[in-house]
């Protein structure tokens, strides 16, 4: 079998080994098929090709056999360029049946005595296969004009120059050799352009072209060197058997550091550097340090802020499964996206995907796939388009999706997206750890603080419960008598007394021991109305407004301890502010349908070194306090399934929001 015949066969093998890897891969995607398509034109040509230099036997003439290959394999590779690169609709639709039907009265031409007159048969479908080829190649040059200096736009370079290579390779076996018996290079370059394709278009969750070039370079390297040293050693030896067997084991065994060292050099040859890559892993050796989620907020905000390009990142967490992704830190210009549900599109497809997913991905996902597969695709698109992003990474607890960091701006395209992706996760996940880490701790701190708690509780209720009775019982009596104004005095500041001492107890025992919240639909707006007119009525110095916006909802709780937890915000507002102070309470809604009330006053704030314990038990600044009262108002909230936080604004005045979740049905 001479090389001609070689040639051919091996790229008829190639492009059937090609299609196949790429129909089996993802049968659903109509470029997939498509290109399966041109892959299967181009085996019956160079199949057919190498059969007819071969000379088998066949009842039809086997120029009719190859020419079918070869006249189908130019306008599928114009309809798979098109579908790619060029415009939908009608104008895709002319060029391409025209191209068809061209090609086609060529190849009918074969079958009849025009094709005996075989020079001037192939000049032309010179003309004709170069028309088709050059409408796909221009197409592909205005594709890449349109595309912004990065990632793309190199895909879209690579993949012209592939084209061309395959063009010129492919109607270069049309041109007449005569007797020289010139070796026909057309299979050799289709199997380039074929090659492009699959490492750089099909693989189009990321396109990174450096990486494909240099694992492409490092294979031809290899290989060459592979080549030359069993060439060296088959000389050297005379043919002999043994030797060849060790210089094979040789480069197996040194194949593998050899591999890894050659591609590591390429890279830092041909590509263009990864410090964005570099210096987030060398964030994430530094969040394992924080103990507090705000000081791991700040280390990443610290590590982008350094970092070389502006990029916008936001992380998405969520609290427990069905609960909706929520920003929970965001750093570039841009305003922060709302929250998403658990069962939207975004993020269920990263939960099936379970590997990043780009903008591109998703566009190709939602024009080139059917059904509900195109729909999630495109539903997709349009929040992740919302989040201002290009690139997502999923962050996964086991096989449960905790969250995303979403990247987008337009120094992202400048960074091979892989390895920006796998840095980005590396960031993700120690977060997702320390976070775990943090949690646990401020847990155990808790349950060290209950336990306190109760001891105190049980104590204290067992000391004083008793005297306190026999003291208000007493008082009671002696009040009902006729004894002096001075005795009647004094007896009422016994009873005062013992009703404070009641208040205190009771503080203890209701936070080392509360009730579970009952479940109803609760009027917020009117709760915050009855807590300001109780304040006003009791004589509480503190002007107050509020402001309960349209949307406002019924929340679903107990009323009785929502209306304890809002009066101690109250009376902490009036007593931070002192005298004549402004409370402005806010009842309205946010974007994942819960209940929100904030509770604004224009005290001098909260300093940043209270903020981290504000909620413990027993940490207070009055001299008369317990220090169980925001410890209170945080539980009562947190068993509604609520969240409360804190924005100290030292010397502007503390706001404290509380979010509830909404009742199922508006009283």
């Amino acid at each position: 079998m001479d090389l001609q015949i070689q040639l051919y066969f091996a790229a008829g093998l190639g492009a059937i080994a090609m299609g196949a890897g790429a129909l089996l891969r993802e049968p659903g995607r109509l470029r997939n098929r498509l290109f399966a398509i041109f892959c299967s034109a181009l085996a019956l040509w160079n199949l057919g090709k190498a059969a007819e230099l071969s000379r088998f036997d066949l009842p039809v003439p086997w120029h009719v056999v190859f020419l079918l290959g070869a006249c189908a394999a130019v306008p599928a590779g114009l309809h798979f360029i098109l579908l790619v690169a060029g415009p939908t609709g009608q104008p895709l639709r002319r060029p391409v049946l025209w191209a068809y039907s061209v090609v086609a009265a060529l190849w009918i031409s074969a079958w009849t005595p025009a094709y005996d007159r075989q020079t001037a048969w192939n000049a032309v479908a010179l003309v004709v296969f170069g028309s088709v080829l050059l409408i796909g190649v221009r197409v592909l040059l205005r594709h890449m004009r349109s595309l912004p200096p990065g990632v793309h736009r190199n895909a879209a370079r690579l993949m012209a120059a592939g084209a061309a290579v395959g063009a010129l390779g492919g109607l270069s076996d049309l041109l007449p050799r005569g007797s020289t018996g010139i070796l026909k290079i057309g299979p050799a370059a289709v199997l380039v352009f074929l090659l492009v394709v699959c490492g750089v278009l099909l693989r189009h969750r990321f396109l990174d072209v450096e990486a494909f070039l240099t694992e492409v370079l490092a294979i031809v390297v290899g290989a060459s060197v592979a080549s030359l040293v069993l060439h060296a050693v088959f000389r050297l030896s005379g043919g002999g058997i043994f030797p060849l067997f060790i210089a094979v084991l040789l480069l197996i065994a040194v194949g593998g550091p050899v591999w890894r060292a050659l591609l590591s050099g390429l890279r830092s040859v041909l590509g263009q550097g990864d410090p964005v890559a570099q210096a987030l892993v060398a964030v994430s050796r530094e969040l394992p340090r924080a103990r507090e989620p705000a000081e791991l907020w700040k280390a990443i905000d610290e590590g982008l802020r350094d970092l070389p390009g502006n990029l916008r990142v936001g992380i998405y967490l969520r609290s427990a499964p069905g609960d909706p992704f929520r920003p929970v830190f965001r750093s570039g210009p841009g305003p922060t996206a709302p929250a998403i549900e658990s069962a939207g599109a975004l993020p269920r497809l990263l939960e099936k995907e379970r590997a990043p997913l780009t903008r591109h991905f998703l566009e190709v996902e939602s024009t080139e796939t059917w059904g509900e597969r195109r729909q999630h695709a495109a539903s997709a698109l349009a929040q992740l388009q919302a989040l201002e992003a290009d690139l997502t990474v999923p962050l996964l607890r086991g096989d449960v999706l905790a969250g995303w960091i979403a990247i987008g701006g337009e120094r992202l395209r400048h960074y091979p997206w892989a390895e920006l992706a796998a840095a980005f996760l590396a960031v993700g996940n120690q977060a997702l750890a320390s976070l775990d880490r943090i949690e646990a701790q401020a847990e155990a701190r808790r349950r060290e603080a209950l336990a306190a708690v109760g001891e105190m509780a049980a104590g204290l209720a067992h000391e004083v419960r008793n005297p306190l009775g026999a003291i208000h019982g007493a008082a009671q009596v002696l009040t009902a008598g006729r004894d002096g104004a001075k005795q009647k005095e004094m007896l009422e500041v016994i009873q005062e007394e013992t009703e404070r001492l009641g208040r205190v107890v009771g503080d203890f025992l209701e936070y080392a021991r509360p009730a579970p919240p009952r479940r109803e639909p609760v009027d917020v707006a009117d709760l915050a109305r009855r807590v300001l007119r109780s304040a006003e009525v009791a004589g509480l110095d503190l002007r107050t407004e509020l402001q309960v916006k349209p949307e406002a909802r019924h929340a679903s709780g107990d009323p009785d301890q929502l209306l304890r937890a809002f009066a101690n915000l109250v009376r902490n507002a009036g007593e931070a502010t002192g005298p004549g102070g402004l409370l402005r309470v806010e009842v309205g809604m946010d974007g994942a349908g819960r209940i929100i009330i904030r509770f604004e006053d224009d005290g001098p704030g909260i300093p940043a070194e209270q903020m981290t314990r504000l909620f413990q038990p027993f940490h207070t600044t009055k001299p008369d306090g317990t220090g169980l009262g925001l410890a209170l108002i945080h539980r009562v909230v947190e068993a509604h399934g609520g969240e409360i936080s804190v924005e100290g604004r030292e010397g502007l005045g503390a706001v404290f929001t509380i979010a509830l979740p909404a009742a199922a049905e508006t009283a």
